[in-house]
């Protein structure tokens, strides 16, 4: 290999290169053990370490799994010790150990140069490149982002695109290059992608045409580009094209301002606008550019409206040569044109109201703007000791955690007297769009959008309430609009209701923020937003549970309901949030103490059902039939095997899904022994990636989940996120300490090429993983005003929160992961938990780590819902199940009017709560009187209710009985004929 040959090495160059190791069929990553190695003319070779300070050789570069297997890896080797040796020979060198068969690679890009200079902290934003995760697509992702620069929770989105004809991928990293394996640059875009897989909506495609024609066709106006020269900042991006064209932006929450250069010899200077499809239209009355766009998925979408102000008069407007019909070009005769530019969901005259609302800067000062925006989000983590790629990691995935969620709101107002309303995404939309007026029906206040929370409650929420509070209870509120205007909140906000993942997430996320000190605008309008999740059964797919119209009585959502596992593990976890919620909101609230205290305790005692799903005869979790049978026999259960019952994955990524009581989950597994030998298995059983179940192609989270090496772990998908944390509960919290550090050490890579994740960066949860982990910190209770401890990756770290003062986290010996001691404030914590109001107060949490496991935390259990050694017990209904009594069916979908109902038990029990579900039409139940008798005469009274109320149809609500006792004969007796669902009788 020739690369360098002969050069001299001088201080602070590099050894860098590209390496793609092929998976073989064996699975032995033979390929992985190489690099390339420099020889100098005294005869030594190259060594030390790479960027991620794992062994540079071949054997420490296999050794140390650091390589992706099909995949392109960056690797960089300082070469400064190395300062005055000329370089002799550049060698290609495989280390493997005996594999038994051929392997294969490929290496491209060998090159020894100076290492470039690193940003030096005073602007946090230069860390930040949005290419990160953008290498990436439906096959294989390491991250599936965006290159999105925007302002910090932003209405509006602005990326480059390859590929103006698409919702789901526009920018491909390199995987659309062209013959001369270049990428080539279609536009710049307006977005709002919250997911490829969710879809962009509303699109607005702009770019500048140097040819005589302006090309309105997406391919034959490309034109080619090097991500060399890109600049991809929150702030600002900016790319010089092979036609000599340079292209810039900088945002604002609801515009941009563009400026594009032409080269001298340009054959004309034309911009054209585009959308993905027809559905759109611009206009040029001689002053402004007006336009409207309505394309892409439709989970609540409306129409988008934009305004845009030139720098100089066009010479000329119309349509763009080919392509779309509806591509408008504008054309100049000046070598720089500016364009402001703003965009509303309202219409035209919003749009440029937002315009003179933000964009009356220059090109320097609306960057700048945006620069002191996202410094204050990034400048709540200040790492010490960090290396480069670390610091890239930190705040690239601050930054991705501030992208979303986004706010769907516009000032109608002032800058001193704003005025905030919304086009609303979940609610109907009235009469008929035009060009220049939306049909959405527009409300007063704040609304915020997208977000998938069946990722995003995991880390995610926690990190905003952790970072952010003031900010997260805006956010909180903003979703809570949604449950206001439209009755639920979205399970995946896109920006509307989308039939999309399971659980109600929304219900825990937000549970959590409140009992961890944020301070919510309407606690009691969120709650309630959960409790219609967890009481009643939805008329529509796109809102609530599924599964639930016999659910809420068996205690599971049956096999009837697909994913049916994964729907009734993510209740479990909702309703303890919910029910921590009620506790404490009951504190707060006495009209409504009384009711809260009865939905607590009802949430609560549901969130042990998880035990109902638990097979011993195969000492997984697994899916019932609704007659109470479980699917599958042990003969036939597969736990690596995908679908099914569980969402994007298989029984031993769920067999952990009990992150609200890890006790009771290790009781099942006969002890907190158990659960580590449990753990132990999942971490020692390799991924194959060949077991796809129902899915009907070996999807790319098989694919991903493999490659992640550590056994069954899926870290590259979320169910898995929590598990190497469960230790913590299994005496063990050593393992926990290791498999974190290996997750950051190795996972997260990538990032100069544009990968650094091992998965779906979804919404910033992935990011926030990172983060937390990081400090030594981990959610892993949501819902629990609590963090698990780890140990932390850096030497000194200084968090402090928006608002907040500051917490400063040391570790000695960072070097090692393996926790000897943690004091806060100077005293011991004895347990690898620390409660959100212990972690509020404190100034100092400092950590003592190891090259060894201690005895740290290992006696002392952290907090769980179950505190000692026996499977928890979850309410049983104690009157028979009645398929021909509409009333003890164990079904909302069948009701009956009584003015009296009496039933008899098999034997005589003792009921402790009683619940009624109201009809799903008709009047609900008000009053009523409910008696028990030991031999249906003589009748005791057991507890009366006035003025009650449902607040919707088919809600299931609980009742305690105040002084329970024993009888076999019951009857329910209303003042007047009432219609009602269900009865249940519970102990």
């Amino acid at each position: 290999m020739l690369p360098g040959v002969g050069g001299v090495v001088q201080a602070g160059d590099r050894l860098r290169y590209k390496v793609y190791p092929e998976l073989d069929a064996e699975l032995s990553y033979s390929a992985t053990y190489v690099a390339v190695e420099l020889v100098f003319a005294d005869g030594a070779r190259s060594a030390g370490v790479d960027q991620y300070g794992k062994p540079a050789d071949a054997a420490g570069q296999g050794s140390a799994k650091i390589l992706y297997a099909d995949q392109w890896n960056d690797v960089q080797v300082d070469l400064t010790a190395y300062a005055g040796k000329t370089i002799a020979d550049v060698l290609l060198v495989v280390d493997a150990p005996e594999a038994g068969h051929a392997f294969v690679g490929w290496i491209d890009d060998v090159e020894v140069g100076p290492a470039p200079v690193e940003p030096d902290g005073t602007d946090l934003a230069a860390y930040v490149d949005t290419r990160r995760g953008s290498n990436a697509s439906h096959d294989f992702s390491r991250g599936n982002t965006l290159p999105i620069t925007a302002w910090p929770n932003g209405f509006n989105f602005l990326t480059p695109v390859t590929n103006a004809s698409t919702y789901r991928w526009p920018y491909e990293y390199h995987r659309a290059n062209n013959a001369d394996n270049r990428p080539e640059l279609q536009g710049l875009t307006f977005s709002h992608q919250p997911s490829p897989w969710m879809g962009d909506r509303d699109q607005l495609t702009i770019m500048p045409v140097a040819a005589a024609s302006p090309l309105g066709d997406p391919v034959e106006r490309a034109v080619a580009f090097s991500h060399d020269d890109e600049v991809a900042r929150p702030d600002l991006y900016s790319v010089a094209l092979a036609n000599g064209v340079r292209a810039e932006l900088a945002p604002t929450d609801h515009g941009a301002i563009f400026r594009f250069t032409f080269p001298a010899d340009a054959a004309g200077r034309h911009l054209v606008f585009d959308t993905i499809d027809e559905n759109g239209a611009f206009s040029y009355d001689g002053t402004a550019l007006a336009g409207w766009v309505e394309n892409g998925a439709e989970f609540g979408r409306t129409r988008m409206f934009c305004y845009g102000e030139f720098s100089i008069e066009p010479i000329g407007f119309g349509p763009a040569s080919g392509g779309r019909e509806n591509a408008r070009a504008a054309s100049f005769d000046v070598p720089q044109v500016t364009l402001r530019m703003a965009t509303s969901f309202i219409g035209v005259d919003q749009a440029r109201h937002n315009l003179s609302l933000e964009l009356g800067g220059t090109f320097e000062e609306i960057q700048a703007a945006a620069n002191a925006a996202w410094n204050e989000r990034l400048a709540v983590i200040r790492p010490e000791g960090a290396t480069p790629p670390q610091l890239r990691t930190v705040y690239g995935n601050l930054y991705r955690l501030n992208l979303y969620p986004n706010s769907h709101f516009e000032n109608s107002g002032t800058l001193d007297e704003p005025s905030y309303v919304y086009a609303s995404p979940v609610l109907p939309v009235d009469g008929t769009a035009t060009d220049r007026l939306s049909n959405a029906v527009v409300k007063p206040g704040k609304m915020y959008v997208n977000s998938g929370f069946w990722d995003t409650y995991r880390t995610a929420w926690p990190a905003y309430a952790f970072f952010y509070p003031a900010l997260t209870g805006e956010l909180v509120n903003g979703f809570v609009q949604q449950y206001r205007d439209g009755g639920w909140i979205a399970r995946w906000s896109s920006p509307g209701y989308a039939d999309c993942m399971t659980g109600t997430s929304s219900d825990v996320s937000f549970a959590d923020a409140y009992l961890k000190g944020v301070e919510l605008p309407d606690p009691l309008a969120t709650y309630d937003a959960g409790l219609r999740n967890a009481t009643v059964a939805p008329e529509a797919t796109e809102v609530g549970r599924k599964g639930v119209e016999t659910g809420f009585f068996a205690g599971y959502v049956s096999t009837d309901t697909e994913e049916s596992v994964s729907w009734s593990l993510e209740a479990y976890l909702n309703d303890f949030g919910l029910a921590s919620m009620a506790l404490q909101l009951s504190e707060v609230f006495p009209d409504r103490r009384s009711q809260l205290l009865e939905e607590a305790e009802y949430l609560r005692r549901r969130s042990l059902n998880y035990v109902l799903l638990f097979d011993p005869a195969v000492n997984f979790f697994q899916g019932r039939l609704a007659d109470g049978t479980f699917a599958k026999s042990p003969a036939d259960f597969d736990p690596e095997e995908w679908g099914g019952d569980f969402t994007e994955t298989d029984g031993w990524n769920f067999a952990f899904h009990v992150a609200h009581d890890p006790r009771g989950l290790a009781n099942l597994y006969g002890g907190p022994r158990g659960l580590e030998a449990k753990l132990d298995a999942f971490f020692s059983t390799p991924e194959l990636a060949v077991k796809k179940g129902t899915y009907s192609i070996v999807i790319h989270e098989m694919l991903e989940a493999q490659a992640v090496r550590m056994g069954q772990f899926g870290f590259s998908n979320q169910p898995a996120h929590h598990i190497a944390w469960m230790y913590n509960y299994a005496g063990a919290p050593h393992k926990t300490q290791a498999i974190v550090r290996e997750v950051l050490d190795r996972l997260y890579v990538g990032e100069q090429i544009g990968q650094g994740y091992p998965g779906d960066e979804d919404n910033g949860e992935m990011s926030a993983w990172y983060l937390f982990a990081a400090l030594g910190l981990y959610p892993l209770r949501v819902g629990a005003p609590d963090y698990a401890i780890g140990s932390p990756l850096f030497p000194r770290t200084v968090v402090t929160p928006l608002g907040g003062r500051p917490l400063t986290v040391t570790a000695s010996g960072v070097e090692n992961p393996y926790v000897q001691d943690v004091l806060v404030d100077g005293k011991p914590l004895p347990t690898a938990s620390i409660t959100a109001a212990e972690l509020a107060a404190a100034e100092h949490l400092d950590f003592t780590l190891g090259a060894t496991p201690s005895d740290w935390a290992t006696l002392d259990s952290p907090p769980a819902l179950t505190l000692d050694d026996a499977i928890p017990t979850p309410l049983v209904d104690l009157i028979p199940r009645d398929p021909n009594n509409p009333l003890f069916d164990d079904t909302s979908t069948t009701s009956t009017e009584v003015e009296t109902v009496s039933w008899t038990l098999p034997s005589p029990a003792t009921p402790t709560l009683y619940t009624l579900t109201s009809p799903a039409s008709g009047a609900a139940p008000t009053t009523w009187h409910l008696e028990g008798s030991p031999d249906g005469t003589t009748w005791t009274a057991l507890d009366t209710r006035t003025n009650q109320t449902f607040p919707w149809p088919r809600q299931t609500r609980p009742f305690t009985i105040p002084n329970p006792a024993t009888f076999q004969h019951y009857r329910l007796t209303f003042p007047t004929p009432t219609p009602l669902t269900q009865i249940e009788l519970l102990n």
